[in-house]
């Protein structure tokens, strides 16, 4: 009987024993899987905070692009607030502005009497300006909403290309150029 006590002691230590072992590995699973959940929201944040930045970028920098022709580009304001100006046909302008923390575009006739209110709220960004680098190249500065600051130059190519015609120095124009977009 002694040997019988024994027996029903030690199964109950294997017992125990694999229980505690399954409460470890229990543990260490959802452990792992918490620390990759953590990773992954990390990197959706990175994400999309990039490209909210690049979208404005991208946004204003296709845009110039579209209406990249002869004197269409230009840098103004609409109601005191800076923008970027460019012509379309029949006396329509684009403008492109930061308002009320919004990358904004207005398409608006000339003396229409508009409003920068009037604009469209494109993506939401923190601050932004736009000055002439030179001659050339439009710089373009965003802050997001997550802090990030990221400036960017826009060649204006049809500029470049009225320089050429009417100067003798083309080719120096256009070396200028090339070493400020590298």
């Amino acid at each position: 009987m002694a040997m019988k006590k024994n027996r029903v002691r030690k199964h109950n230590i294997d017992i125990m024993f694999l229980m505690i072992l399954f409460i470890i590995f229990t543990f260490s699973a959802v452990s792992v899987l918490l620390m990759a959940v953590n990773s992954y929201k990390a990197v959706v944040v990175a994400n999309e905070s990039n490209a909210s930045t690049r979208a404005a970028t991208a946004y204003i920098r296709e845009k110039v692009r579209q209406y990249d022709e002869a004197g269409s580009i230009e840098l103004s304001s609409i109601d005191g607030i800076d923008a970027i100006r460019m012509k379309e046909e029949d006396g329509y302008y684009l403008y492109i502005y930061y308002l009320d923390g919004y990358l904004t575009e207005l398409e608006a006739k000339d003396e229409a009497g508009v409003t920068a209110d009037f604009g469209n709220k494109l993506l939401a960004v923190k601050d932004m300006s736009f000055s002439w680098k030179n001659s050339q190249l439009i710089e373009v500065a965003i802050e997001e909403t997550t802090g990030v600051n990221q400036i960017v130059d826009i060649a204006i190519k049809s500029t470049l290309n009225i320089a050429e015609q009417t100067s003798n120095s083309g080719d120096d124009l256009e070396e200028e150029v090339k070493t400020d977009e590298d």
